[in-house]
């Protein structure tokens, strides 16, 4: 399907305003406490919606305006970061989840809601990697750009270890130093998890205002990433092992791909629930423990793993075709 963008006022006026509205929303997170890190999950919103329901160059125009505002103000340090970790991020994944058109023709014509959670996570990563490298050429070392970071985190073990009274059993300062390590790897993982709740909650927006360009896609069966995604995935966790910057890059590669075979992985689980009448509770209290624990995510992630390789979902279809007529 061509991209449906139409260059007329009133679309042109709600990229402006899409584009300050994505400002907004940023310039808030930027001042801190517990309201601007709850309004922070949004901050793709804006973008996605205007993609979405008017066009990519008008989701784009948001994009770019949006940006240009932060590098006026607050800095432009924080435009950048904005341009790398919120609007190319959530342009991308509209861009792929519309079947990425160019010429009158969509490139993307199967997958499309594994390559639209690919986009973003491709910049995310690329973003995260390339500020490691930075900073270690910038401080001389990593451990050194990694201080602010492992100098709170000690703060705070030291508090609980002396609350708790762990005794010897914690040292906060070989810990607050892994924890430091870790925290770009969380970011990376963390924001493909936003962009792609946003993604699905900007469709779904555009969708009841009947400006969505294409039907809704079947996500359990059609949610699949391509099997590079796996090698990537089994070469972080090889190369998070090692010392220095390879580590790290390691972590953010290992937890960004971890994380859309994650996804994968609850395809799966939401295709062979798939008829069932206890599907809706099963699921429930699947997503449940998620959010609860975190951890059972490293399941769904090896399961989506052997999604690639054994493909589990077509072997369902052809076992039961009858019960994958109906949608979750």
């Amino acid at each position: 399907m061509p991209d449906k963008s139409v260059l007329s006022w009133p679309n042109v006026a709600v990229s402006v305003l899409g584009g300050v509205a994505a400002a907004v929303i940023f310039a808030v997170v930027t001042r801190g406490g517990l309201g601007g890190l709850l309004f922070a999950h949004l901050a793709p919103l804006p973008i996605m919606i205007v993609a979405f329901a008017f066009g990519l160059i008008h989701g784009a125009t948001a994009a770019i305006l949006a940006t240009v505002i932060l590098s006026f103000w607050p800095h432009p340090v924080i435009g950048m970061a904005y341009a790398l970790l919120v609007a190319a991020p959530a342009w991308s994944a509209v861009y792929a989840a519309s079947g990425a058109p160019r010429g009158g023709r969509d490139r993307l014509t199967s997958n499309l809601p594994g390559w639209a959670a690919l986009a973003p996570a491709t910049f995310l990563a690329t973003a995260i990697i390339l500020w490691l490298v930075v900073a270690t050429l910038v401080f001389g070392s990593l451990d050194e750009a990694l201080n602010p970071i492992r100098a709170r985190a000690f703060i705070l073990l030291d508090l609980m270890v002396k609350e708790r009274d762990l005794g010897d059993k914690i040292d906060p300062t070989t810990l607050s130093g892994s924890v430091a390590r870790a925290v770009p790897a969380f970011f990376a993982a963390y924001g493909l998890l936003i962009h792609v709740i946003n993604l699905w909650l900007a469709a779904r927006i555009a969708q009841a205002s009947k400006l969505l360009g294409r039907p809704w896609p079947d996500i359990a069966k059609e949610f699949r990433v391509p099997k590079p995604v796996g090698g990537l995935f089994l070469s972080g966790i090889a190369l998070a092992f090692f010392g220095g910057l390879a580590g790290p890059i390691g972590l953010v590669l290992s937890t960004t791909t971890g994380m859309l075979l994650a996804f994968q992985g609850l395809a799966v689980a939401h295709i062979f629930l798939r008829g069932s009448r206890s599907s809706a509770l099963v699921l429930a209290i699947i997503y449940f423990t998620l959010g609860l624990l975190g951890w059972p995510i490293l399941f769904f992630a090896a399961l989506g793993l052997a999604d690639l390789i054994f493909n589990y979902r077509a072997r369902k279809t052809d076992a039961d075709p009858a019960a994958m007529q109906k949608p979750d």
